[in-house]
């Protein structure tokens, strides 16, 4: 079995969260192949010391920084294609818009084909770290909270042979800010 190590980093959302230039806030989660994405929300819930629980959602990107599928939360799954699908001439403006008319010709091509036919959106519940081919997973995006919008990036930074009982922190930088800002900090 494997264990992997997520570095997962909390991202700027202002006005939530707005770091110091050089501050990152991030966890390191050991996690083993067997584990949920939902046991993984867990543990980013608990690592970053939240207490109110909220929706949730990851998504999964490619190499060339293509959303390749969905994951949601189980309250929420439908089984519905992860995002809507596009048609010809709204994928070929969306390309040319985000700047990507230099990228490969096989990066459009995918890219075409995960928005003219989505894939299926997945649970969080039922799909393991192995289910994500970690091999071929360039990095995951978590979501917490839709309302105000705690935005993570999840990159593997290291696998090596064990099992884990449950998904653990095993290092950490910066300080978790708050679950909600104090709104008294604004007058």
């Amino acid at each position: 079995m494997t264990v992997y190590t997520l570095r997962v980093k909390l991202t700027p959302t202002p006005p939530m969260f707005e770091p110091d230039e050089d501050e990152e806030v991030w966890r390191d989660i050991g996690i083993d192949e067997t584990h949920s994405l939902e046991e993984l929300h867990e543990a980013i819930f608990e690592a970053f010391d939240r207490w109110d629980a909220h929706m949730y959602e990851f998504m999964t990107y490619d190499e060339d920084g293509i959303a390749t599928r969905r994951y949601v939360m189980p309250q929420t799954y439908s089984g519905e294609p992860s995002w809507p699908p596009m048609e010809s001439e709204k994928i070929e403006q969306a390309i040319s818009q985000i700047g990507a008319t230099d990228a490969s010709e096989e990066a459009k091509e995918r890219f075409r084909d995960l928005r003219s036919d989505p894939p299926e959106e997945g649970n969080a519940a039922d799909t393991t770290i192995a289910d994500l081919d970690p091999e071929e997973l360039n990095w995951l995006y978590y979501q917490f909270d839709f309302g105000d919008g705690w935005e993570h990036v999840i990159e593997i930074m290291d696998s090596h042979e064990g099992s884990l009982d449950d998904p653990t922190v095993v290092d950490e930088q910066g300080q978790a800010p708050p679950q909600y800002r104090d709104l008294d900090d604004d007058q």
